[in-house]
């Protein structure tokens, strides 16, 4: 009688796909706490029957490969959300500073100021020809000049941050995609060539989900490589080749993003949350030249409409900039700073609204007519709207952040639902195939008993 040594091969290959089962659970389950670790799980498949006619059985089973366990569709949303949640912390972080900057509880602040001069030219009113009034309202007016320019320098200062943030988060997204188009080429040999390339693919979906981040890039797989394409479908990424974004310095000292000469279009992420609020402040900062350029303007006029101290025509009572920002450089002019009797408190023809120049510039305070820029009202609420608009920027993105945490939240548990890895599905799966181990090595030990019977019959 011969001797089939088939039953061999068959546990031989159990015992390896147990095996090569319990160490993928293993691998799993040592990854549970890695980021962007996605599940893996062996391929086995029956392998093909032997023998002839009716007598054939089949050989055992095979190792066909590795699954990763991801869904392209949630892995897309997640990128998503990702390039929206990073856009808002970005402008929600830098926009904080600026709230901080327009802080008035100090008492110093431009709110404060603005009040305290023109409420210097109500003293002065009372009393036309006191020396110390005068005094004081330079003194007040100097405050006041003072809080426009520290102010404005903080904001400066602030958008200066920004912009360097900015420039480098740049250098840090052209090193992801260029280690992205290195993973493409890798993973695209190793699975040409038959091999795993599972634990390649993680890294290469963690740099793709920090692109995004930065910039709500999408991507796209062909052919084991994926593509990164900006929200104008520019690509930053394709197969083995990233194109860098490029910083272009402007004549404001501020940066703007370009690839290959053009404009990048930057639609989410931290890069465009940068940009979006490094556009806020200088809004905000045109908003407080526009308000200092106003009372200048208006001071200026009424003041000239009078006469100094000395009976003669007087002249501006602020010096106007010749060159640069009208907040950071608007001051009490030079001569007035030098005699106060310089100053026109004189009384004002009649039908004016106020019976002296002094009551008529006090009045400026509350006198709904002036325009800023957009703005028109008082100094006093178009200097309050402007902080206010600061403050409501923080806000909105802290209300979409809240909202967009929930979204992110859903989307990580969906992404965990399909990729991630459960410790009680993989103590299940091992003792599975701790089971099928066993019993595949009592299926070799009972064959190698019939093995041994056969043998010792044919003696």
């Amino acid at each position: 009688m011969g001797v089939n040594f088939s039953a061999f091969e068959i546990g031989r290959r159990a015992l390896r796909a147990s095996e090569y089962g319990i160490a993928l659970t293993g691998q799993n389950i040592a990854n549970v706490n890695t980021r962007g670790y996605s599940r893996q799980s062996a391929i086995l498949v029956s392998s093909p029957s032997g023998g002839t006619g009716r007598l054939q059985i089949g050989t055992g089973v095979s190792i066909l490969g590795v699954q990763q366990f991801r869904d392209q569709f949630v892995a897309t949303r997640l990128q998503t959300e990702t390039g929206i949640s990073g856009r808002l912390t970005a402008q929600r972080d830098a926009l904080l500073p600026v709230d901080a900057a327009f802080n008035e509880s100090d008492g110093n602040g431009i709110s404060a100021s603005i009040n305290a001069f023109f409420g210097s030219f109500r003293s002065l009113e009372a009393n036309p020809v006191s020396v110390p009034l005068r005094t004081d309202v330079i003194t007040k007016a100097n405050a006041m000049t003072s809080a426009f320019a520290s102010t404005r320098a903080r904001l400066v200062e602030i958008r200066s941050d920004n912009d360097a943030q900015l420039r480098s988060d740049v250098g840090q997204l052209n090193q992801l995609t260029q280690q992205v188009a290195d993973l493409n080429v890798r993973i695209s040999t190793a699975e040409h060539s038959g091999g795993n390339a599972a634990e390649l693919r993680d890294q290469r979906d963690l740099l793709v989900q920090q692109v995004a981040e930065l910039t709500g890039a999408r991507a796209v797989e062909t052919d084991s490589m994926v593509t990164l394409t900006l929200a104008d479908g520019q690509a930053i990424v394709s197969g083995n080749h990233f194109t860098p974004v490029d910083i272009q310095n402007l004549s404001n000292g501020l940066s703007a993003l370009t690839i290959d000469g053009a404009p990048a279009a930057i639609g989410d992420g931290r890069l465009k949350g940068l940009q979006n609020a490094i556009g806020i402040i200088g809004d905000q900062i045109q908003s407080l030249d526009d308000l200092a350029e106003s009372i200048t303007t208006r001071v200026n006029t009424i003041h000239a409409a009078g006469t100094d101290g000395y009976g003669n025509a007087a002249g501006n009572f602020f010096q106007v900039p010749v060159t640069g920002s009208f907040a950071a450089n608007f001051s009490v002019a030079a001569a007035i700073k030098a005699d106060p009797r310089l100053i026109s408190a004189s009384p004002l023809a009649a039908g004016s609204t106020s019976a002296t120049v002094a009551g008529a510039i006090a009045s400026l305070l509350h006198d709904t007519s002036s325009t800023s820029g957009a703005r028109t009202g008082s100094f006093s609420s178009i200097y309050s709207s402007i902080v206010s608009d600061a403050g409501k920027e923080v806000r909105t993105m802290e209300d979409g952040l809240l909202t967009q945490q929930a979204i992110m939240s859903q989307a990580i548990a969906q992404r965990d639902a399909s990729s991630g890895v459960s410790l009680d599905e993989e103590a299940i799966n091992l003792l599975q195939f701790q089971k099928s181990y066993e019993a595949a090595a009592r299926f070799l030990k009972i064959a190698d008993e019939m093995t041994q019977t056969i043998l010792a019959l044919g003696a």
